[in-house]
């Protein structure tokens, strides 16, 4: 399966590294969470709000590709 993480659309991926330098520790555990999981309806909330603080955006499902 591919995970969610394989799926992030490369201007989020983008905002990993820029953010990596100022809250490594929070993209650390995004991007745990997002290697871990294939569905975003698998992810924990707290990695959801997470992303929230990360990409700005509530809804999740617009963070990846479609397969």
């Amino acid at each position: 399966m591919i995970s969610l993480y394989d799926r992030l659309k490369p201007h989020y991926k983008n905002v990993l590294t820029k953010k990596n330098v100022t809250e490594p520790k929070l993209v650390n555990l995004v991007v745990e969470s997002l290697e871990q999981e294939s569905y975003v309806a698998d992810l924990k909330y707290s990695s959801i709000l997470n992303m929230q603080f990360l990409f700005g955006n509530i809804n999740p499902f617009i963070y990846f590709k479609d397969i």
